[in-house]
C-alpha cells in the first residue's frame, strides 16, 4: 500500500514540474502583453478578455472538477498575470473580511493590490485620483434593497462603471463564547437588514447595533463576552470568534450586486448591458416619456432606481439600466430621443453581461 501510495505522489510531483514550467511559460507570455498594453495605454484589467478566458476554460473542462472550482484556480492565474503586467490597485469598502472585499477578491483575485478605504465616498475618490485605479461599490442587495449612497456618488463624480459582480451572501452569527444570551450583536445596517426576521425570532432581548463593516462587528465582539456580531466566515477566523449559527439572512437566495468602476470605459463585447442617469423636467408624465422611447426601440430595461436631486423638494434624478451598448445604432437613436426629452441623459458606463451565477460563499 505503502508503495503504491509513493509511486502515486511521484507521479503527482512530475504533473506538478509540467504546470511549474507551463505556467512559467505562460507568464513569459504574459510578460510581452503587459509591454504592447502599456506601449499603446491601453488598461491592463480586461473583463472582456477575463470572462473569454473563463468561459473557455470552462468548455475545455471534462471534470472532475467543477467549472466554479476551475475558474476559481484561473482567476488566481490571471490576478498574478495582472501583477506582472503592471500592479493594479483596486479599492472597496474595508476593513478586510467584509462582503466588500470577498467580492474584489472574486473579481480580481488575490494578487492584485486591494485597498481597504472608510467609505463609498473615499472609493470613488481613489478612482479619480488615478487613472489605473479601479473600484467596487455595492449597488444592490436582493434583500434589502438598493444602496443609494452609491447611486448618489454618480452625480458628484465622474467614473465608469466596467463590470458587475454578483456574490452570494451567507451571513452567520460569530462570538467568543456560546451563551445564547447575548446583550448586543453588532453588525453593519444591511446585514442586521437581511437578517431581521431571525434576530427578532431567535435574539428578540438582544441589543442590534450598527457599526461601519461587519468586520468590525466581528472585531468589537471579540473584545466583548457578552457580545456576538453578524459577519463572513472569514471575520470569525480573523478575530479569534467561532460561528454560533451559519445562514441566519431571511432569504437563502441572498446577493449583493457590486459594480467596478474606473476612468476608462470596458470594451464593446458584443453582449453587454449599460447604464444611464436621467434627469427629468418636473412635469406630468416625463417619465413615462422617457420608458416609453426606451420602448419604441425595443431596449430592455433591468433595472430602475429614483434618488432625490437635492436641488429642491420632488425632484428626482433616475438610474438606468438596459441590455445593449452605446455604440449600437439602436441605442444612438435612443439616446438622441432621450436628450431631446430629458434635462440630462448621462451614460455611467456599459459591461459585458454577466455569464456566470452568483458564486457561492461560505463566508
Amino acid at each position: 500500500m505503502s508503495e503504491s501510495l509513493d509511486e502515486l505522489r511521484r507521479a503527482i510531483d512530475t504533473v506538478d514540474e509540467h504546470i511549474v514550467k507551463l505556467l512559467a511559460e505562460r507568464a513569459s507570455i504574459v510578460r510581452e502583453v503587459g509591454r504592447i498594453k502599456t506601449a499603446s495605454d491601453e488598461p491592463i484589467f480586461d473583463i472582456e478578455r477575463e470572462q473569454a478566458v473563463l468561459a473557455r476554460v470552462s468548455s475545455l473542462n471534462q471534470g472532475p472538477y467543477t467549472d466554479t472550482h476551475l475558474c476559481e484556480i484561473f482567476r488566481e492565474i490571471m490576478s498574478a498575470s495582472r501583477s506582472l503586467e503592471k500592479p493594479v490597485r483596486v479599492g472597496y469598502l474595508g476593513p478586510p473580511h467584509t462582503f466588500s472585499h470577498q467580492a474584489a477578491q472574486q473579481e480580481f483575485g488575490r494578487s492584485t493590490d486591494l485597498v481597504p478605504l472608510a467609505s463609498f465616498s473615499e472609493i470613488f475618490d481613489f478612482v479619480n485620483r488615478s487613472s489605473s485605479a479601479s473600484g467596487v461599490v455595492p449597488i444592490e442587495n436582493s434583500t434589502s434593497g438598493t444602496i443609494g449612497e452609491t447611486l448618489d456618488l454618480f452625480t458628484t463624480h465622474t467614473v465608469h462603471i466596467k463590470a458587475e459582480i454578483r456574490l452570494h451572501v451567507s451571513h452567520n452569527l460569530l462570538s467568543s463564547t456560546n451563551s445564547e444570551g447575548w446583550a448586543v450583536v453588532y453588525s453593519h445596517p444591511q446585514a442586521i437588514a437581511q437578517c431581521r426576521a431571525w434576530l427578532q425570532h431567535t435574539l428578540p432581548q438582544s441589543l442590534l447595533m450598527e457599526v461601519t463593516s461587519t468586520a468590525e462587528a466581528a472585531r468589537r465582539a471579540s473584545t466583548e463576552p457578552n457580545a456576538a456580531a453578524i459577519g463572513p466566515q472569514s471575520a470569525a477566523e480573523a478575530y479569534g470568534l467561532e460561528v454560533i449559527h451559519y445562514d441566519i439572512q431571511d432569504v437563502a437566495s441572498n446577493q449583493t450586486r457590486f459594480y467596478v468602476i474606473g476612468n476608462e470605459p470596458a470594451a464593446r463585447s458584443g453582449r453587454d448591458k449599460m447604464a444611464l442617469m436621467v434627469a427629468v423636467n418636473d412635469r406630468v408624465g416625463a417619465l413615462h416619456e422617457v420608458l416609453g422611447r426606451l420602448r419604441s426601440h425595443s431596449l430592455n430595461l433591468s433595472f430602475i432606481q429614483s434618488r432625490p436631486s437635492r436641488l429642491k423638494p420632488g425632484d428626482y434624478i433616475f438610474f438606468l439600466e438596459l441590455l445593449g451598448h452605446p455604440d449600437e445604432t439602436t441605442v444612438k437613436d435612443a439616446m438622441a430621443e432621450l436628450n431631446e426629452a430629458t434635462v440630462v441623459t448621462r451614460v455611467l458606463g456599459a459591461w459585458p453581461f454577466p455569464n456566470e451565477t452568483p458564486e457561492e460563499s461560505s463566508d
